[in-house]
């Protein structure tokens, strides 16, 4: 049986169930960015840089709200977890939850960082767009690098935040064997984006997101405090 909150100390008790409605509210994030990415925007393929330009400003509106929903609310969702969850580890492990916390704040950062370097990307293409396109260029392929660096493609830092969660709950009976083995699959799957450039990868880590942060919001919500 699952003994997370049972372990963490009195005061974080009463924020479980929040934290488990913040993790099924990340959850629902990445649904939301699935349903978008992959039935309302489609970028042409064969479209020259010019016309990806144009259709980013044509659809600024509803990439500003993925950024939102994906990168800004994810975050500030992720760092209130990633608070309660160093409740656990202060009582069983002091420096795996030092570690932990730290890459889980990182994670949380990176991606706001990602999301509001999304959302400004789209303002000024907007303005230079017209007056002077060779800038708009820059933007768009520094959009680009930084997003994916910081969130869209590598998830290294994500990666480690749950191997070190996965590999503390099993040592210590935290959470169940399967939820524990699910966490480590998903963390190495993290981590390995910074090795491979594969979009399979990509896709998996968010796939296995949606399972995994609605699992935990579940263990969460489902204890006593």
């Amino acid at each position: 049986m699952d003994t997370l909150t049972n372990q963490m100390t009195p005061s974080k008790r009463p924020l479980t169930p929040l934290a488990g409605a913040a993790f099924i509210g990340m959850a629902l994030c990445y649904v939301t960015l699935f349903v978008i990415y992959g039935a309302v925007l489609r970028m042409p393929a064969e479209a020259n840089t010019t016309e990806k330009i144009a259709y980013l400003i044509e659809n600024k509106g509803l990439l500003n709200l993925t950024y939102v929903l994906g990168y800004v609310l994810f975050s500030c969702l992720l760092c209130f977890c990633v608070n309660v969850i160093g409740g656990l580890y202060q009582q069983v492990s002091p420096t795996a939850m030092a570690m932990a916390t730290l890459f889980g704040y990182f994670w949380g950062v990176i991606l706001l960082c990602a999301g509001m370097i999304g959302i400004s990307s789209h303002e000024l293409l907007a303005s230079y767009s017209n007056s002077n396109p060779a800038a708009a260029e820059v933007i768009y392929y520094a959009r680009i690098l930084l997003t994916e660096s910081l969130g869209g493609g590598i998830e290294f830092v994500g990666g480690v935040w749950l191997l070190l969660l996965g590999a503390v709950s099993w040592r210590h009976s935290l959470l169940s064997k399967p939820l524990c083995t699910f966490t480590l699959v998903k963390g190495a799957i993290g981590a390995a984006t910074l090795f491979s450039a594969e979009p399979v990868l990509r896709d998996l880590f968010g796939i296995t997101g949606i399972i995994w942060f609605l699992w935990m919001g579940l263990v969460m919500i489902k204890k006593p405090t």
